[in-house]
Parts: structure tokens; sequence; C-alpha cells
């Protein structure tokens, strides 16, 4: 296992454990330092914040949050963030408000269609704060209207496909400034499983142009190769390094568990050291 993992999903977002549990698994694997960076949600930080968090486990809060960047979605990791940030809660909040209207016009259709799932099915009172396609997905699985989480996207959720509903954008520009200004480090999400198609070296030099500070190095979709290419493009642009499992369930077929991708103790300090002075160290 990792020294830290800085990738970790709750039951906030689209995972399923809670935050005390995730402290709990990561204190079993002997992980150091986490960091749990739901998307577009920041309800786990608060979580830990307010039971006055007594692990000997390092917490950095963290966010993930969707963006768009010349017509495609790009994920950017916000760490070190002050989760009190008015403008940060603000845009958290509104994409909260049209991701649930997204939800209920995607039941709309479903329903047109003969498929019987509704409001209550998603739990939406519930620990749920970011109900999202992925949340419809399962229910259409566990109700017998898809073979597979990958099958209900392919029937009905997909675009182009006749229950999808396009998402609310946010420019990349936004979200950039949005973390510097609540004294966060922005850092490009897992490039090698998203932006394929994409010329990751334009990407990531149009990104800091406006802000960005880091680069995904280390993630479970990163094959060697793109490890080596990412690492070597973050020392070029003088970014910070991070790297984490991008943790959502227990019980998953995929083997992925909190500290089993990450950051090794060196690693982390020069990213801490990175978070402090601005520059690699």
């Amino acid at each position: 296992m990792q020294y830290a993992d800085l990738h970790i999903h709750s039951c906030y977002s689209d995972g399923n454990v809670s935050p005390e549990g995730i402290l709990e698994i990561a204190k079993n694997n002997n992980v150091k330092c986490i960091s749990i960076t739901d998307h577009d949600n920041i309800s786990a930080q608060k979580i830990l914040q307010s039971s006055c968090n007594s692990s000997d486990i390092e917490v950095i809060s963290g966010v993930e949050l969707s963006t768009e960047y010349e017509d495609y979605e790009v994920h950017i990791l916000g760490y070190f963030i002050d989760i009190n940030n008015l403008p940060l809660n603000r845009l958290l909040d509104h994409i909260k408000e049209v991701r649930m209207n997204r939800t209920f016009e995607i039941l709309s259709k479903l329903q047109k269609m003969g498929v019987d799932i509704n409001v209550n099915d998603l739990e939406m009172n519930n620990n749920f704060q970011s109900i999202g396609r992925a949340h419809i997905a399962k229910i259409l699985v566990d109700k017998g209207y898809a073979s597979s989480f990958k099958g209900a996207f392919h029937n009905y959720l997909a675009k182009d496909k006749s229950a999808y509903v396009d998402r609310f954008k946010v420019s990349y520009k936004d979200v950039l400034k949005i973390i510097k200004d609540c004294g966060g480090i922005s850092v490009l999400a897992h490039p090698g499983k998203t932006y394929k198609s994409i010329f990751i070296d334009k990407l990531i030099k149009d990104l800091k142009v406006y802000g960005l500070m880091g680069i995904e190095v280390f993630h479970p979709s990163h094959n060697i190769n793109q490890v080596s290419q990412f690492y070597n493009l973050a020392k070029k642009y003088n970014l910070a390094i991070t790297g984490g499992s991008d943790f959502h369930c227990l019980n998953s077929n995929n083997n992925i568990n909190i500290g089993s991708c990450g950051l090794n103790q060196d690693l982390l300090n020069k990213f801490i050291k990175y978070n402090k002075l601005g520059e690699i160290k």
C-alpha cells in the first residue's frame, strides 16, 4: 500500500463508504494521508471537520470538479481548499441544483419508456448529495432493466441514447480560478483515463495558463508508459505530482482499495511543500 491516497470518493458522491469508514479503511491499510475528492461536493469534508477527527491519519481537503474544455469533459482535482469559501459553496450548490433537475428529466424520459424508476429508488434523502447517472444506472441494473452498469449507459444513459439529458457545463477557467481563490491547488485528474483523444501536452499548457498547478500521475488507469509520460510533463511544466486509487466502493470487482495507488512519503512531502511554496523543490 502507498503512504498517501489523494483520490477517494465517499457516499456523498458516487462511492458507498462514509467518511468515517474511509478513515477506518485507510488506518487498516496503513495509509498515513488521504484526501476525499467527491464529485462536485464537499459534504464529506464538512463531516470530518465537524466530527473533530482525532485519527492519526492526515486529511487533505479535496474535491473533484467536472469542467469543459473544447467540448471535452475534464476533471480538475482541488486540494488544500477552504471548504468554507463562499464562491466555492455557491458553485457547488448551483451544480447540485442543476444536477437534481437533470435527474428528474432523465427519470421522466425513462418513465415514458415504461421503465419503472422514481425518485424514491434513488434514496435522495439519504447520504446521496451528488445524484447523477451512475446512481440511475445502478437502479436500472438492480431492477433488471440492464444486465450491467455499462449496459445501462449503452441502452439508456449515454449521449444520443433515449434517456440522455445534456449536463451542466462549467468552464475550466472558472473552476481553476475558484480553486485558486479558495487557497487550493488545482490538479488535472487521470489524464490517461479520460483524455486519450486529446493532445495532452496542449491540454496541460492551456490549463496552466489559467492556473493549473499539478497532474495526477499515479492512477489505476495509467500504464507504466503513461505514468512516465505524465511524470515527465509535470517536471517539464514545473507542476505538482499527485496520485490516488480513485476508490469508490468496497466489494467491487476491480481490486481497487484505499492505498492501492497513490504517493510514497517523499512525493507527498514534495506536494505539501509545493502547496506552501508554489514551486517544485
